[in-house]
């Protein structure tokens, strides 16, 4: 269906008038510009300025601003058109429900290979042509990751056909359909690649690479919740230690349960439990992780474990000089021995440092290190707030607005995204102002909020030179509200209209073609 009907194709201009304009075009605005008109010609802004002073023509429709406030249209920077789960709606339907929440811009992070990815790129085609109702769209083409593609030849090939194909983006993507991950050679090929071509590209953590990879590669990250298993607890590119950790302690276990057991094994086979204990009471996720306490109960037990270890050899050592010593006796000492050492070295190099990169402190520096590395990341908070209920992750929302807070104050650009039908609790255009509410509970102000839906994704898109701000020459992507959203974000959920490419959509309009949609 067309957007407007006769309208869509109509050249007359619009002219907002005598309304409160938040231009989003600078770092900080207390208060709006007040008493502005803002004329619209085509898909561009053409005129803002004083009411006073700025001339409307003759033949533009006047909107009466008084009182209301001009802001951006939003963008939802993370969504999936058509997602994993039962399939969309033909035509992209969800197009009008978008428009109704004032999002006039998606950025669709695709899919796994499937011929459908290539109705993605005709809905972009169709709603830019006004043959589609709904936000303008910015997409990704297949997911970038192996199985599917595996040797750096691979990965050139499939970047450079995505980018010839008309693809905006490249997503790169680790997650359940993923085996072992990308190569190291594979995955810097994948980064030079886009950057040769000038693609952007966003992706998954390469958690099988670690996060200095990532870091030294600069790559965007599409989940912030993503640092937890690259970072905070980074078992898929550590996985031997897992494994060292789980068989020497049954080892140790084994050793102590036998009569004439070393006299050291039962108790550091008992620090070493009541450590993990608290380990998994701290990590992210768990109901503790705010906890100084329980990480240096961790650090002190680590020590009395490192020092039975030494206890344990000398155990060892004593009993095989011991000539009348049993060899039964013998094996009981060197696998305790051998257990407790290697408890002490896992604990020593990797536990007891997870333990601490979870803390306040470890989080700034984390922080720190993805704003030097000039790191965009996409929040996705509300995902995390959608699944928390399950087991452990009920506390993995509270540490990731934590973890928001401190890239905040570190400087780490925060883009707005909801993945919005990346899973079935997640519905097209709703769940984007909850995601701004939680960054605004996570200590960003409002302004900075909007920025993080307006300016942010613009700016990753390299974009940003035709949408994201209230500016001369820009894409007329509007937003009409009744109160002031830097006093008041929820007023972002009811519009009282929208304009999207230079079509306005009165509330009643929007209502009526969201209710069509839906019914």
């Amino acid at each position: 269906m067309l957007l407007f009907g006769a309208h869509a194709s109509s050249a007359q201009p619009v002219a907002f008038v005598n309304v409160n304009v938040i231009p989003m075009d600078r770092e900080r605005v207390d208060v709006p510009w007040a008493a502005q008109t803002v004329v619209v010609r085509g898909d561009r802004i053409v005129a803002i300025g004083a009411t006073t002073d700025t001339a409307v023509p003759d033949e533009a429709t006047i909107i009466d601003g008084t009182g209301r406030y001009l802001l951006p249209g939003l963008v939802d920077g993370h969504v999936h058109l058509l997602g994993f789960g039962p399939g969309p709606r033909e035509n992209f339907a969800d197009g009008p429900v978008y428009l109704a929440n004032g999002i006039t811009t998606v950025v669709n992070m695709g899919g796994p290979s499937s011929p459908r990815r290539a109705t993605e790129l005709e809905w972009k085609r169709r709603v830019e042509a006004g043959a589609l109702a709904g936000p303008t769209i910015y997409t990704a083409g297949a997911f970038v990751n192996e199985p599917r593609v595996r040797t750096p030849d691979d990965v050139e090939r499939d970047i450079q056909s995505q980018a010839r194909d008309g693809y905006d983006f490249i997503k790169f993507h680790e997650l359940d359909d993923t085996t072992t991950g990308l190569s190291l050679a594979s995955y810097r090929k994948m980064i030079d690649t886009a950057r040769d071509i000038g693609i952007p590209i966003v992706g998954h953590a390469p958690n099988n690479l670690g996060v200095d990879v990532m870091l030294e590669a600069r790559q965007p990250l599409a989940h912030l919740g993503n640092l937890s298993n690259i970072y905070f607890l980074p078992l898929a590119a550590h996985r031997g230690y897992l494994l060292v950790t789980a068989t020497a302690f049954f080892l140790l276990i084994a050793a102590a349960a036998l009569s004439g057991a070393p006299p050291h094994s039962r108790w550091i086979a008992l620090a070493t439990f009541v450590a993990f204990v608290c380990l998994s009471l701290f990590l992210p996720g768990g109901p503790l992780f705010e906890s100084v306490a329980l990480r240096m109960i961790v650090t002190v037990l680590t020590l009395l474990v490192a020092v039975g270890s030494v206890a344990s050899v000398i155990f060892a050592v004593k009993i095989w000089r011991e000539p009348r010593s049993p060899a039964p006796a013998r094996m009981r000492a060197s696998l305790a021995s051998i257990a407790s050492v290697a408890l002490a070295v896992v604990l020593t190099t990797f536990w007891t440092p997870v333990a601490w990169r979870s803390s306040a402190r470890g989080i700034d520096a984390l922080a720190t290190r993805i704003h030097d590395a000039g790191i965009s990341v996409q929040s996705t908070l509300v995902v995390y707030e959608a699944i928390g209920g399950v087991n452990r992750l009920y506390r993995l929302p509270a540490f990731n607005m934590k973890v928001a807070r401190a890239l905040h104050r570190a400087g780490v650009p925060l883009v707005a995204g909801t993945d919005a039908r990346g899973i079935p609790q997640l519905a097209p255009g709703t769940p984007l102002h909850r995601e701004l509410q939680l960054l605004h509970e996570s200590g960003l102000s409002p302004h900075e909020v909007l920025r993080a839906a307006t300016v942010a994704p613009a700016i990753f898109l390299r974009k940003d030179h035709e949408f994201g701000t209230v500016s001369v020459g820009k894409r007329a992507d509007l937003l009409l509200v009744e109160r002031n959203p830097l006093q008041d974000l929820s007023t972002l959920k009811t519009p009282l209209g929208v304009m999207v490419r230079g079509r306005w959509l009165t509330r009643e309009r929007l209502q009526h073609m969201r209710a069509a949609v839906l019914k």
